[in-house]
């Protein structure tokens, strides 16, 4: 993403730039970063389980993307952090701007923190073990709280189809796409995943495979989602109302 340079910044929108331009180079950092992670737990998984059977001893817990002590999960809830914080930051310039969009930038920067919090704590899976007493978890249900998270994500994506639409053509597609590749990691291959653990354990080879692939989709919709923001904060910053105002 190319940031163009339009003088000295303005007391009233402080996100310059500048700023922009270093938000660019750790938006850059974390998809290196997160690519480099997820390949080496692929590549680990891969070696551990290439004899007749798997040695778990040798694994470096560090790089497994399911562990919550790993790296790729550290680097998760930072992604997800930031994006709250570029999210409240949107939020602040709708609000600038009297935009009929403001709730929906701050509903979402809470629902980052959320997710970051989360990818700490481990919240669905805490939720998930009390949904399972209460109902019937077996094949795809087995980690019980991804179909309602599921349902749930489709019923907001439709609430927020005008903000959406909201956006340049390009950013739009690119937002759906964020949410469409996030949610096939963490309902879709979650899902999918628990019928895999319920036969054959969270130990097996096809979960752990599945496992990559859903931490890395979830990762990707995050990143795709931040280039948004930022390609979105960018617009606004080079726009003439901002530019007349300095």
């Amino acid at each position: 993403m190319s940031v163009r340079s339009t003088g000295s910044p303005h007391r009233d929108f402080p996100f310059t730039t500048d700023v922009l331009a270093r938000w660019n180079w750790v938006f850059a950092l974390s998809c290196v970063a997160s690519a480099l992670l997820l390949c080496a737990s692929f590549i680990q998984d891969i070696v551990l389980y290439s004899g007749t059977e798997a040695d778990l001893s040798n694994k470096i817990w560090l790089l497994d993307v399911d562990s919550e002590e790993s790296a790729f999960t550290w680097l998760s809830v930072i992604v997800a952090f930031c994006a709250a914080g570029l999210l409240f930051r949107a939020g602040s310039e709708a609000s600038m701007r009297n935009s009929r969009f403001i709730w929906h930038w701050y509903f979402l920067a809470a629902l980052f923190m959320l997710l970051s919090f989360d990818e700490f704590a481990g919240i669905h899976e805490k939720i998930s073990a009390v949904l399972s007493l209460r109902m019937e978890n077996t094949g795809l249900l087995y980690f019980a709280w991804a179909a309602p998270a599921g349902v749930i994500s489709v019923f907001g994506l439709a609430v927020f189809v005008p903000f959406i639409r909201s956006f340049s053509p390009r950013l739009a597609v690119l937002l759906v796409i964020s949410a469409v590749v996030f949610l096939s990691g963490a309902v879709g291959f979650e899902m999918i995943g628990g019928s895999v653990a319920e036969l054959e354990g969270v130990g097996s080879f096809r979960y752990r495979i599945l496992t990559n692939f859903e931490e890395g989709l979830e990762m990707a919709g995050m990143l795709i989602f931040i280039f948004v923001v930022l390609s979105h904060l960018e617009g606004n910053e080079t726009s003439p109302r901002v530019l007349a105002a300095r």
